[in-house]
């Protein structure tokens, strides 16, 4: 006889985006942002592949220096690959109806103490203030320099996405305001922004269409056009509405007038 199952059984709590089917967000939903209702979709790095290549420059960083070797690897071996780990843990990346959401959450660093710990770092870039996104493909070798003559070549694998706004970097972001190496998927996230930017938001995600600085531009030279009729100014819907109703009661009376003098005839 097959076991009974009560009816009465918990309700499972919604999971993060569940107001979105999977289909709709692809298939990575990052469980940070957790039900934020101003993030309309996540996007996820190659952890993997970014702690394999900075793991390889930290090491070779580590035994750059011979009289300082067996201090580099106890360094290396003790902080320096948990280090790498915790912080390639803690990148997150969204896009949110405010903006490009970039995320380092609080993780350990030097020696690991508590007094070392970094805190968590927010960065959101406006849609307004964008002016380019673009991806740049792994191209040559990083040389680290060991035992001061040898040099070391280690080749670069990771894809970087650059954002750059009006105003510029005010960090250390090679001149970029933000410099993203790692993404899994680079050229999807390109396109959804530069679809943010646009105001077409993003296909397949509803909610997504946001009022952007290129999509309100618009609206005063409409509203320009349609006041001019009513004396050449600029005005906004709240002046234009009463005018365009006098208009209809003017134009009724018309009538009504026209059809009298139509009947005497």
């Amino acid at each position: 006889q097959p076991p009974h199952h009560s009816q009465t059984e918990t309700t499972t709590r919604p999971t993060p985006f569940s107001r979105y089917p999977t289909e709709m967000m692809g298939d990575y939903r990052d469980p940070f942002f957790g039900d934020d209702p101003d993030v309309i979709k996540t996007y996820e790095f190659d952890k993997e592949a970014i702690k394999e290549y900075n793991k390889k420059l930290l090491y070779l960083s580590s035994i750059a220096v011979p009289y300082c070797l067996p201090c580099g690897l106890v360094a290396y071996s003790c902080c320096g690959e948990s280090n790498v780990s915790d912080y390639t843990d803690s990148l997150h990346l969204a896009i949110t109806k405010d903006g490009i959401r970039y995320v380092v959450d609080h993780h350990k660093t030097g020696c690991r103490l508590s007094c070392q710990d970094q805190g968590k770092v927010s960065k959101t870039v406006p849609f307004d203030k964008l002016t380019d996104c673009d991806n740049q493909e792994p191209a040559g070798s990083q040389c680290i320099p060991v035992c001061l003559c040898c040099p070391c070549f280690v080749k670069r694998t990771l894809q970087t996405t650059t954002v750059d706004t009006a105003s510029g970097s005010r960090g250390g972001a090679g001149g970029h305001e933000l410099m993203l190496q790692g993404l899994k998927d680079p050229e999807s996230f390109k396109k959804d922004v530069w679809a943010m930017k646009r105001g077409d938001g993003i296909a397949g995600v509803p909610d997504s269409i946001v009022p952007t600085h290129m999509t309100r531009a618009e609206q005063p030279s409409k509203m320009s056009v349609t006041a001019g009729f009513f004396g050449g100014g600029s005005r906004d819907a709240g002046e234009v509405a009463p005018l365009l109703q006098e208009q209809n009661r003017l134009l009724k009376e018309s009538n009504a007038y026209l059809k009298i003098i139509a009947e005497k005839k």
